[in-house]
């Protein structure tokens, strides 16, 4: 009987030590960071009876007879599963998703671990737990002296980290600057197509192409940009025409003409040039004066009266060969089917080409349309009347050893579009002017820009201004694919030299500018020198970097290696952008944030961010063998494992979560569950010593 006096005590001690946990654990219900306790039990030892018997051939076997003492508490478990998360929006609080503990350390160099992440800053801007002072243990950045850039080496010991109020980011000369993103392919004046009502009611449809015209007169970076635009009618891909349209910054047309005849002439004076066999009517026409490599030296307006013109210009000079284009306002095209004749050339000079008539006599006006070996139009001559078995010259520029075809047509079968002299690109149907289409104009230009600095800090704002030169540029020796020409520019004065070898600051010697090739795909392939004033690209000199000198802001030459290889040509919109540069000016500390991986950045006043330092974790082979500390602290334990130092989120550490406490895991519900059986334990324990109690008081009272 005494047995189940000392069972139902153990059961009395074993439910008082759960209501204990139990009640420690509803207690901390709000603490930070705190982990739940849960007992489990154990039987103690029993006492044996009578053993078990082995079974024989007469008998079976019997099972041993045993009386227990009891039960004992087995464990006491820490439940480390994670708490719930209750924002604060207080930048130094931290709370820990999935593995790991804080690490803390006092004065003494003892450390500590935690989950509760409440840290604030102490006087000497020192990481500290509110409630204990122990200081947060991590890595703390070091400034790179090459670079300036700090850096958080994490091979090394833990330790304090401190932010200070005043803590500054040096000044950082820029010497690295990328480009990327992309240029729109679509710029300038886009392709324009109508349809003619054509003679005999034969309808012509028309194509207006444009390009750069490669010997333009205005250097490329100017408000002006001169387009060579052809011409195409019909289904074939042969040229039918060519105007020179000039347009202004907004796209509107400040000068054009279609050109009718190309000549080439000698100066015998300074300052003008008469032309003779010009194979046009009387009238007034647009010379366009180029040099014998093709460039445009300047464009005028003069009268041509019975075939001569004489045309004046500060750019010619006497002796000087020169080439002229006549143009007027209309482009000419003939009606397919209306030809009178085709011609093949009896003889080809450089400055004529002669053929004879084999067609209808006709006292008609007659245009007379030369062709290349490409079907392309190379000239268009009006003639009053043409008879058939008469041989005509007509002038020009020729190659002798080219081939030509000469087609000949009525005044009357031919159709014509209307040039636009000024203001929208409107091109419209000669005898019905209702009939017209309007070029749409895209700017060809496109200009991003940054800020770099010296040595001492000092801000310079650089412009990068790019503008599309052709599809097909033709600098007068070589073609370049997709060619954009791009220049820097200093908005504070400073002169920017562009260099072929950043290391070793050589200058470029054939041009100003650069020049930027991209692949049908639209991918970069080229950068290379470029001369505005003449046109020409150096594809065996190539741009790497810039510099200016920064002399009379205190410091010296600034020299920045440029990377354009990012940039692309597609069609979508212009949106190219300084990427990267390395340079900054002098800043204060403004503030810091904590990001998950645990990096501690800092936002200094001069608009950079820059690593500070980065939080450690410690993780734990068995966490729930830590011991507690108070405080919500634990210390290691003989069972616990030592700790393992680890980056936020590598190595099985969790992340962290910023302005976040973790709540404790304590489940109220479980918890009271938990009491009301334990409750019912104890009192049925108590059963048990009472009934045995009152058994013995019988026995007790037999001897009466």
């Amino acid at each position: 009987m005494i047995r189940s006096i000392y069972s139902g005590v153990t059961g009395l001690q074993g439910f008082q030590q759960a209501i204990d946990v139990v009640g420690n654990n509803i207690a901390n219900v709000s603490t930070i960071g705190f982990k739940a306790s849960r007992v489990t039990y154990a039987t103690t030892f029993s006492q044996v009876l009578e053993l078990s018997k082995r079974a024989t051939e007469l008998t079976g076997g019997t099972n041993p007879k045993q009386i227990g003492y009891g039960v004992k508490v087995a464990s006491i478990d820490k439940i480390m599963s994670q708490g719930s998360f209750q924002n604060t929006g207080k930048k130094t609080d931290l709370a820990i998703q999935g593995d790991g503990f804080f690490i803390l350390k006092d004065g003494s160099g003892k450390i500590y671990y935690t989950r509760a992440g409440n840290f604030d800053l102490d006087v000497n801007g020192t990481l500290v737990q509110a409630s204990s002072g122990l200081k947060l243990q991590g890595w703390v950045a070091e400034p790179d002296p090459e670079s300036g850039k700090r850096f958080v080496d994490t091979n090394k010991p833990i330790s304090d980290i401190q932010i200070s109020a005043g803590l500054s980011m040096a000044a950082k000369k820029t010497s690295y600057m990328t480009v990327a993103n992309n240029l729109d392919a679509r710029v300038g004046p886009s392709k324009t197509v109508m349809t003619l009502s054509g003679y005999g009611g034969n309808s012509v449809d028309v194509k207006i192409l444009f390009d750069r015209e490669s010997g333009a007169l205005q250097e490329p970076f100017s408000d002006y940009q001169i387009y060579r635009a052809k011409v195409y009618s019909g289904s074939d891909d042969s040229v039918d025409g060519e105007i020179y349209i000039k347009f202004d910054k907004f796209g509107n047309v400040v000068q054009s003409g279609a050109i009718k005849q190309s000549l080439s002439a000698t100066a015998t004076t300074d300052g003008s040039l008469t032309l003779n066999n010009i194979q046009q009517d009387d009238g007034n026409y647009t010379f366009i004066i180029k040099d014998s490599n093709g460039s445009i030296l300047d464009v005028q307006t003069s009268s041509v009266s019975s075939g001569n013109a004489t045309i004046s210009s500060e750019k010619i000079v006497n002796g000087g060969n020169y080439i002229v284009e006549i143009a007027n306002d209309v482009v000419d095209l003939q009606t397919p089917g209306y030809v009178l004749s085709t011609e093949t050339p009896t003889s080809v000079a450089a400055n004529q080409i002669d053929f004879t008539y084999n067609g209808t006599t006709t006292s008609s006006p007659i245009k007379v349309f030369v062709r290349d070996g490409n079907g392309n139009l190379v000239g268009e001559y009006s003639l009053n009347n043409i008879t058939n078995g008469t041989s005509y010259s007509l002038s020009g520029v020729f190659n002798p050893s080219g081939t030509y075809t000469i087609e000949v047509v009525r005044e009357d079968t031919v159709n014509s579009v209307v040039v636009p002299g000024s203001g929208e690109p409107r091109f419209y149907e000669a005898d019905n002017p209702t009939n017209f289409a309007v070029s749409e104009f895209n700017s060809p230009f496109y200009t991003t820009s940054v800020q770099v600095y010296d040595t001492l800090g000092n801000a310079y704002t650089l412009y990068i201004d790019f503008v599309k030169l052709s599809a097909n540029y033709y600098d007068g020796t070589d073609t370049f694919k997709n060619a954009w020409a791009f220049r820097v520019r200093n908005a504070s004065g400073e002169n920017i030299k562009y260099l072929s070898n950043y290391e070793t600051g050589q200058e470029i010697t054939s041009g100003t500018a650069g020049v930027m090739t991209f692949d049908e795909s639209g991918r970069f392939t080229g950068i290379y020198a470029f001369d505005p004033s003449t046109g020409k690209v150096n594809r065996g000199e190539s741009i790497d970097a810039i510099k200016f000198d920064a002399g009379e802001n205190g410091d010296g030459e600034v020299k920045i290696k440029l990377n354009l290889t990012g940039i692309t040509q597609f069609a979508a919109t212009s949106d190219a952008y300084v990427t990267e540069q390395n340079g900054n000016a002098q800043g204060t500390l403004e503030s810091f944030s904590i990001a998950e991986n645990g990096d501690i950045i800092g936002t200094f006043s001069n608009g950079l961010t820059d690593k500070l330092g980065k939080v450690a974790l410690a993780i734990f082979n068995n966490p729930a063998g830590l011991l507690e500390a108070g405080n919500s602290l634990y210390t290691e334990s003989a069972n616990s494992g030592g700790a393992i130092i680890r980056q936020p989120g590598f190595g099985g550490s969790g992340s962290l979560i910023s302005g976040a406490l973790e709540m404790s895991n304590v489940d109220l519900s479980e918890e009271f569950t938990k009491l009301i059986i334990a409750q019912r334990g104890f009192q049925a324990n108590a059963r048990v010593v009472t009934t045995a109690d009152q058994i013995l008081q019988e026995v007790v009272n037999l001897r009466r």
